[in-house]
């Protein structure tokens, strides 16, 4: 019997997890930074990073990784999209990390810090009580709370908030959308689609701190920040595999430039035009799919937390109200006005693009010159045919 209660202790103290641990580093451990290279997924596309604690002695190798979410959440989609997803801190060993980014074919880079024991020691503890569960789980957020961040804010903590950054390699009054882009050059269709749901907070200038939202930033800066003694943070760099390989070109085929196709769609509509049957064919589905788009929109900002999706000017071509309008499209006064009324709003918002203070997606363009074509085009203040003379 006493055999059985040691074996059940021992097998309970083998498997507690690392927060309910009390580890004090031994002088061979190592703390690096692991800044993974983005992926073919869509949650995937701006890379992701993680700390590394591997102390030879006490005979461990782990990776904190703020960036993970559980699938079988109940109603995970529905939390997703209202931004109530919770993220939380996850370990696991090092191997295991490694093994799963290069199956992804998603290489690594490694940057050992330069840390006294007490700093060791103390990033650790920090990265403990963060995995506890009471702490671990947090609302995510793309652009201020996620896992570049947070592995920001623990070593802002680790230092007091004393770390001193070498700024001069960002580009100046950037904002965090053009952050995006270059992440999206082989994704066009992507890069359309977040340009269509990101609203006005992403147009907002990025300071040094807001770079740090993309794992590559929290890479080039911590590799050139100093601690408040004047010394280097990193110490080394090494690149997992060695022998990196380099991607080809992104060469994009039309279907692959949204601008052409939208373009495309927009000649389709107005050589519809020209003939009645054509033109109701192509509205029964122009206008609802634009009008899905706009409802979109519009649950991202009024019925959602997400912070990035709020005060979207893509609303003013994409409205929602075309749902409801041209489902039941009637030649009445209140039709006739809403339609004026929302073709007017396309031409303004077409003479004023270039000096909104929202970056709309110049893929766009062809729908709106479209709505306008389509609203104004057979109003009778725009149409000399339909205008009569009244004695």
């Amino acid at each position: 019997m006493k055999q059985v209660i040691i074996l059940a202790i021992l097998c309970a103290l083998s498997t507690q997890s690392p927060a309910q641990e009390s580890i004090t580093l031994s002088d061979s451990a190592r703390i690096s930074l692991m800044t993974v290279a983005p992926g073919p997924f869509v949650y995937s596309t701006f890379g992701h990073s993680a700390i590394r604690v591997k102390d030879p002695e006490q005979r461990f190798d782990r990776c904190y990784n703020f960036g993970t979410f559980n699938f079988d959440q109940p109603n995970f989609l529905l939390k997703f999209c209202r931004g109530k997803l919770l993220y939380n801190l996850d370990v696991e060993p090092y191997r295991s990390f490694e093994y799963g980014n290069l199956q992804d074919q998603r290489p690594m880079e490694e940057q050992l810090f330069s840390l006294d024991q007490a700093q060791k020691q103390r990033i650790f503890d920090l990265l403990q009580e963060n995995y506890k569960e009471e702490n671990r789980y947090y609302k995510y957020d793309f652009f201020y709370d996620n896992c570049a961040t947070r592995i920001r804010d623990v070593l802002e903590e680790t230092f007091y908030h004393q770390l001193q950054y070498d700024t001069s390699g960002l580009t100046k009054d950037v904002t965090m959308r053009q952050l995006l882009r270059p992440y999206l050059l082989d994704k066009p269709w992507t890069g359309f689609g977040i340009d269509l749901v990101l609203g006005l907070p992403a147009d907002q200038k990025a300071l040094a701190a807001h770079h740090m939202f993309l794992p590559d930033y929290v890479h080039d800066l911590m590799g050139k920040a100093r601690t408040n003694t004047g010394a280097m943070l990193v110490a080394s760099e090494r690149n997992i595999p060695e022998n990196r390989i380099v991607q080809l070109d992104f060469k994009p085929t039309p279907l692959d430039r949204p601008l052409w196709m939208m373009c495309l769609v927009a000649l389709i509509g107005l050589l519809s035009m020209a003939n009645i049957r054509a033109e109701k064919i192509f509205d029964a589905i122009f206008w609802p799919v634009l009008g899905v788009a706009g409802l979109v929109i519009a649950l991202l900002w009024f019925a959602t937390d997400h912070s990035a999706t709020k005060w979207n000017l893509n609303i003013l071509w994409a409205l929602p109200t075309h749902l409801l309008y041209f489902s039941r499209r009637r030649h009445t006064v209140f039709a006739e006005r809403y339609s004026f009324g929302v073709g007017i709003i396309a031409l303004l918002l077409l003479l004023g693009w270039i000096w909104l203070p929202q970056e709309l997606p110049s893929a766009a363009i062809p729908l709106v010159v479209l709505v306008a074509a389509k609203t104004l085009g057979k109003h009778r203040l725009f149409n000399n045919s339909s205008i009569g003379l009244k004695s």
